[in-house]
């Protein structure tokens, strides 16, 4: 889910698109759509076998350029299935990134896909700064990976409890991180650090110390200032950077993702 300035849009697990609660476009048959990502000139859906499709005039067409992207004969899953497209963000320049599972982060501007972040870095999933050109961050099984000019990476996991990341959202001065010591863990753990630099600070204070599986993607939120993690049935949030949390929501279905 995610909003545009024409209200809000959403797959389902039907292969179908809605705007503002209204179905307005179904996806090709064999199609699972997985994320999807408003833009100034299209609605990017993600999906399985690492396919981008656009939506425009209600039509729904995968992406000629993004099913020809460079390396995409070396993308995999450890599981032997087909890669996805498992998340996506645009930087304050409306630049898109790509998130593919397991293919690393491709950047998709005017000049084509190209790929970032490499295969090896296991993302899970990609955030770009509000208001920082080209400052991108990526949740990866060796830590946080970073970039202020949305091609070179490093990686930072310094104070974190064990390196493999799922989440991740990010504000004006800092990123926030869910770690745990894997992707089938009992021991996952949300943290904050500074933009480019700094040990990673765990966050508590009204959350869990310690919960029994992965903060997973799309389950961290940053926006108006408030910062919001969905775990289980259960939503809290921090209107003061992470320092203290309360429970807002509670007894809910299984959270999938925060928007």
């Amino acid at each position: 889910m995610a909003r545009a300035e024409d209200g809000w849009w959403a797959v389902d697990g039907k292969a179908r698109v809605h705007n503002d609660g209204a179905v307005v476009a179904t996806m090709p048959e064999g199609t699972t759509p997985l994320c999807i990502q408003p833009t100034r000139e299209t609605i990017w859906i993600g999906a399985n076998q690492a396919r981008l499709f656009g939506f425009e005039d209600g039509v729904v067409a995968e992406d000629e350029f993004f099913a020809d992207a460079p390396g995409r004969d070396t993308w995999y899953t450890p599981w032997g299935a087909p890669a996805d497209v498992r998340s996506m963000t645009l930087d304050a320049d409306h630049t898109l990134y790509v998130n593919v599972h397991v293919g690393g982060v491709l950047r998709y501007d005017n000049t084509g896909v190209i790929p970032t972040l490499e295969v090896g870095a296991d993302a899970h999933q990609v955030a770009a700064h509000p208001t920082r050109q080209g400052a991108v961050f990526a949740a990866t099984a060796y830590g946080l990976a970073q970039t202020s000019n949305g091609h070179d990476y490093q990686t930072r996991s310094s104070g974190l409890h064990a390196s493999y990341c799922r989440a991740v959202a990010v504000t004006e001065d800092m990123v926030i991180v869910s770690a745990s010591t894997g992707p089938s863990t009992t021991r996952g753990r949300l943290y904050r650090t500074g933009l480019w630099e700094g040990g990673f600070e765990p966050l508590g204070s009204g959350l869990p110390d310690w919960f029994d599986d992965n903060v997973d993607s799309h389950c961290v939120l940053a926006t108006g200032g408030d910062l919001y993690v969905g775990f289980g049935d259960t939503i809290w949030q921090s209107d003061d950077a992470g320092d203290t949390w309360q429970e807002i929501a509670g007894q809910l279905p299984r959270i999938t993702c925060l928007a």
